[in-house]
């Protein structure tokens, strides 16, 4: 079902990076988008594409991930609800990098490229947000690939579990999260193997800093209160990622334009 440019315009209105567009310029963009419906394991663009959109998480995860020569893979980031990603590269024009895939069944918003350029070219104030979209991202990669070369798996993985978190780990109380990522993408993510990974959780579980029932993990008030002081704040115009991790545990309530769009009451994930 092909969506209204008004829902679309509903849609694109609640994105921080769109939010202060005047009406004109946002219908423009939304004639450019399309909302996408993936089921897992769907390839978004892969290396050597040429950049067609920018994209924005409406619901699931997808895996940012770079391929050797000899078919060996390394994911680099994981994408999660609220984040739009493509924003560099419709930019430059070269060809991408690296290659986006669903993890889990995603909807998806695509903005095309033109559109975004016109809308660049009408609003100074919206190049401005995104440039300030790409430094914060570029000071996250560097954030990650320290912690790639300085971090233990340990470390990688309650790093993770902090931002998952998010600010309700600074109370001080127990906070119930649901894994979403298969635990092979996370340890890809990590640079570590699925049975690293999973030894990593059972220590953590042995030493009363988390409790695990199946896709559900709790992290403990022990772990809540050695480790709140780690938390790095990552917020950006992207939108707050309070609400972005709020989304994971089902209390971040979707805008009525997407829920209409999904048929269904949708609650982050």
């Amino acid at each position: 079902m092909r969506t209204s440019l008004d829902d679309l315009s509903m849609i694109i209105r609640e994105i921080a990076l769109f939010r202060a567009l005047a009406e004109h310029v946002l219908d423009d963009v939304a004639r450019s988008s399309e909302v996408l419906n993936l089921a897992k394991g769907k390839r978004i663009y892969a290396a050597g594409d040429r950049p067609r959109a920018l994209y924005h998480v409406m619901s699931g995860h997808l895996k940012v991930s770079v391929s050797s020569m000899d078919g060996s893979e390394k994911v680099i980031e994981i994408l999660e609800p609220q984040q739009l990603f493509g924003v560099a590269e419709i930019f430059g024009g070269a060809p991408c990098v690296s290659s986006v895939e669903t993890v889990t069944p995603v909807v998806l918003l695509a903005i095309g490229r033109e559109g975004v350029l016109r809308a660049v070219e009408k609003d100074a104030a919206l190049s401005r947000r995104m440039l300030s979209t790409m430094a914060q991202r570029q000071s996250s990669i560097e954030r990650e690939i320290a912690a790639d070369c300085f971090q233990s798996g340990s470390g990688k993985l309650v790093d993770y579990l902090l931002r998952l978190g998010g600010a309700s780990v600074e109370s001080g109380r127990s906070v119930v999260l649901q894994l979403i990522i298969p635990k092979h993408v996370l340890a890809a993510r990590m640079g570590i193997t699925p049975e690293t990974l999973s030894r990593i959780f059972r220590e953590l579980s042995d030493a009363g800093m988390i409790n695990v029932n199946g896709k559900q993990l709790t992290l403990t008030e022990a772990f809540c209160r050695r480790y709140a002081s780690r938390i790095v704040p990552h917020g950006d115009v992207l939108g707050a990622p309070s609400r972005a991790r709020a989304s994971q545990m089902g209390s971040w309530h979707a805008p009525e334009g997407v829920r209409r769009l999904m048929g269904v009451g949708v609650r982050g994930l």
